[in-house]
């Protein structure tokens, strides 16, 4: 019995052995744990990942076919885990910041991401919308910058059809061109005493210009301009367009009419160079005692232009920025073009000097009427290769669009002259004898004519345009646009003044040196402000 009791006795100490011996190993190794826990606790550092802006579509958790029960085993000093029940798993696009919670947000190029921003600030809220709410439906990506890409790639229309991937505008067009430079061509003398060989001679005190001696067609001018075009492709990197401005016709007209006595006192004159005598000189139309009559000084200009071009986009770009006129940064996007093909320009343009005069007085070695007319008509025509870059930058219902161009080739000009008189003369009293001769004043024998020639020319030009997206297909625009083209002739500088006399109708010579024709070149610049709308479907 005593061998019994001290058997257990001894199994009782060992078993009390093993249990301090235990407790004493879980003891050191929560220790361990706690230790190394608080050390990371310091060394924690929060940091930011540079990631690109991408959606990825997560798989929904799907329940497993067959579980399996896990047996929960209490072991005496570690907690059970608590029931599934008290869990709750919220989406992460419904949980709200939690107190002492901090959300990074992701970088963007190193820029801040924009759809990270808080309240109304980023570039997909509705206060601050970005491009891809315009046209970025057709799964281009930034190839549909600021386009209504529809997913439709153009194809052959066999039949009456719509085109189905396109775009037209039309713009109301407020320019204004270079003036037309024009000699003196109608004088008058002020004061009294004036003698007949000095009325309206140029160089004089007394001689005032009345017609020419400066620019026309200085005015605004109005008109139209249509484009239209069709993408070849349903991401819109290749596409053909055409285009045809016209400015309206613009006239000017002078008209001076003078009895040519001392009442109304008024003379009127043509003032020339006689290169027979090497003076200043004139031809009167009313003089006092000598002539009366009326002149009538007519000039009109008109300027047209189209061609057509084939666009390859060239650059796409997109981001967020801040913009000088908003200080949340916003999601724009760019697409840059180049553009290539054929471009034509007209510019028509004339003068015509048309005087009435009867002769009759105290000083008319001879009565009759003289009707005679001069007339200087030029045309420029431009053909040529065209090449450009197109450049248009999109941030929410805002655009604006650079374009650069620069047409190289021949200009085609033409120079007509004419002119005419008639005398009707009624000296003596008698039968009244007409006859028609060949030549005004300034456009006689000697350069009356029709003139051709071609000329290398180039016209550069620059398009800046502002556009409003009022719906995703259609837009209103203003804009600028400047053409330079260098190489025109125009009326004013085909006259000579410089005459010989004796060829004036009726002529006394056969022929004769003056007044003489060379093509006189300038070059020529229209420019203005446009205003319109754009449809794209």
């Amino acid at each position: 019995m005593s061998i019994l009791r001290l058997s257990f006795s001894i199994t009782l100490a060992v078993a009390a052995l093993l249990a301090n011996d235990l407790q004493a190993q879980q003891s050191t190794l929560g220790r361990s744990v706690r230790r190394s826990e608080q050390a990371a606790r310091a060394n924690w550092q929060p940091t930011r990942t540079k990631i690109r802006q991408t959606q990825i579509a997560v798989p929904q958790n799907e329940r497993r076919a067959t579980t399996r029960t896990i047996e929960q085993v209490q072991v005496e000093g570690l907690p059970s885990p608590p029931p599934e029940s008290a869990f709750s798993i919220i989406s992460p696009s419904q949980a709200e910041p939690l107190d002492g919670q901090i959300t990074l947000a992701p970088i963007y190029e190193g820029e801040i991401a924009c759809d990270q921003l808080p309240g109304d600030c980023g570039c997909d809220d509705s206060g601050c919308v970005g491009c891809d709410t315009i046209g970025c439906d057709g799964g281009c990506g930034a190839s549909c910058c600021g386009e209504f890409c529809g997913g439709n790639a153009w194809r052959p229309c066999l039949t009456l059809c719509m085109p189905q991937d396109g775009w037209a505008s039309f713009e109301f067009l407020g320019w204004w061109q270079d003036g037309m430079q024009l000699p003196p061509l109608v004088t008058t003398s002020v004061g009294s005493g004036v003698a007949r060989l000095e009325a309206g001679v140029l160089g004089l005190p007394a001689t005032r210009i009345l017609a020419g001696g400066d620019a026309y067609h200085e005015d605004a001018l109005d008109g139209g301009r249509f484009r239209f075009g069709l993408w070849l492709d349903s991401c819109h990197t290749w596409g053909v367009g055409a285009e045809y401005f016209s400015l309206s016709s613009t006239s000017d007209l002078f008209v001076a009419s003078s009895q040519g006595n001392p009442i109304d006192g008024q003379i009127l004159a043509r003032p020339f160079y006689d290169v027979t005598l090497g003076i200043e000189a004139s031809s009167l139309i009313a003089f006092t005692d000598l002539t009366s009559g009326t002149v009538t000084v007519e000039t009109d200009s008109k300027l047209q232009g189209g061609g057509f071009r084939f666009r390859n986009l060239r650059k796409t770009d997109e981001g967020c920025t801040n913009w000088f006129l908003c200080g949340c940064p916003e999601h724009f996007c760019s697409r840059t073009e180049v553009a290539f093909g054929y471009r034509y320009l007209q510019l028509e343009e004339g003068l015509r000097v048309t005087e009435n005069s009867i002769a009759a007085g105290s000083l008319a070695t001879a009565t009759g009427t003289f009707d005679i007319y001069d007339s200087f008509r030029t045309r420029n025509q431009f053909n040529g290769f065209d090449f450009g870059y197109i450049t248009r930058r999109t941030r929410g219902f805002w655009s604006l669009e650079t374009g650069i161009r620069l047409a190289v080739g021949i200009t085609h000009q033409t120079v007509n002259i004419a002119g005419q008189s008639t005398n009707v003369d009624t000296t003596g009293g008698g039968p009244s004898t007409t006859t028609t001769y060949t030549g005004g004043m300034l456009a006689l024998s000697s350069n009356i004519g029709s003139y051709t020639q071609d000329e290398f020319a180039v016209v550069p030009e620059l398009d800046l345009k502002i556009g409003y997206q009022m719906t995703e297909q259609f837009k209103l625009t203003l804009g600028y646009t400047g053409i330079y083209w260098s190489n025109v002739v125009r009326p004013g500088d085909q006259i000579d003044l410089d005459i010989n006399q004796n060829l004036i109708p009726p002529p006394t010579v056969v022929s004769g040196s003056h007044p003489s024709f060379a093509f006189d070149t300038t070059d020529y610049w229209v420019q203005g402000l446009n205003f319109g709308c754009e449809y794209r479907w």
